[in-house]
């Protein structure tokens, strides 16, 4: 009895398969991997090609994920849509390179906010 109520029926309800049951919800960060987008070793799909603007290659933004200030210039770290390496994925950018996705960057300085 909880306060002025009781319990009638006591219920568990768990979507998942039996042998999950003994598995903890909680688990340390260092088991965590990269997501593998293909099951073939050592390939990775190429980037997108770039698009062109005003005669220059430009590359769509996911999302601007942090800022930092370096030599007195403002740089956001950019996450670039369909590029899978890490390397090629996330790249520090002046603020300048990007006057193109400059709703990205009011998103993101909403949230940092």
């Amino acid at each position: 009895m909880v306060g002025s109520f009781s319990n009638l029926e006591e219920r568990q309800c768990s979507c998942l398969p039996p042998q999950w049951k003994s598995i903890h919800p909680v688990f340390h960060i260092s088991l965590l991997e990269p997501v593998k987008t293909s099951k073939i070793p050592n390939w990775h799909q190429e980037p997108p090609p770039p698009i062109i603007i005003e005669e220059e290659e430009e590359w769509e933004v996911s999302q601007i994920m942090y800022s930092k200030i370096k030599r007195r210039k403002l740089w956001y770290l950019v996450e670039w849509k369909g590029f899978s390496q890490d390397s090629e994925r996330s790249t520090w950018e002046p603020a300048e390179n990007l006057n193109n996705c400059l709703e990205f960057v009011k998103d993101f300085q909403f949230f940092v906010s």
